[in-house]
C-alpha cells in the first residue's frame, strides 16, 4: 500500500495552492472524503470495505509521520471513544 500520497503533487499541478487555515483544510478534506465514499458506493463497494481501507490507509500515514507509539496511543484513545458511543448518531441513551 502506498503511504506517501500526501507528499506527491497532484497531476498537472505546477504551483502550490494558496495556504488554507486548519479549518479550511478539514472542511475541504471532509468534502473530498465524502465524495470518495459516495463514488466508491456508487461503484458497488460496500461502506464497510471503504471504511476498513480508509482506516488502514490512515494508520499507515499516521505511523509514517508520528511513529508507532504515538499512533498506538491515538488508537487507544479512539477505542475508548468508541466504547463511550462517541461515534454513534443515536444521541443520548436513557
Amino acid at each position: 500500500m502506498e503511504t506517501n500520497l500526501a507528499e506527491k503533487p497532484m497531476s498537472g499541478q505546477t504551483t502550490s495552492p494558496p495556504p488554507m487555515t486548519d479549518e479550511e483544510q478539514r472542511k475541504l478534506c471532509f468534502e473530498l472524503f465524502n465524495a470518495y465514499w459516495e463514488d466508491a458506493f456508487n461503484r458497488g463497494i460496500p461502506f464497510d470495505t471503504v471504511g476498513t481501507m480508509s482506516i488502514s490507509a490512515a494508520l499507515f500515514a499516521i505511523v509514517a509521520k508520528h511513529g508507532t507509539e504515538t499512533t498506538a496511543e491515538f488508537i487507544d484513545d479512539l477505542a475508548e471513544s468508541i466504547r463511550e458511543d462517541k461515534f454513534t448518531n443515536a444521541g443520548p441513551r436513557n
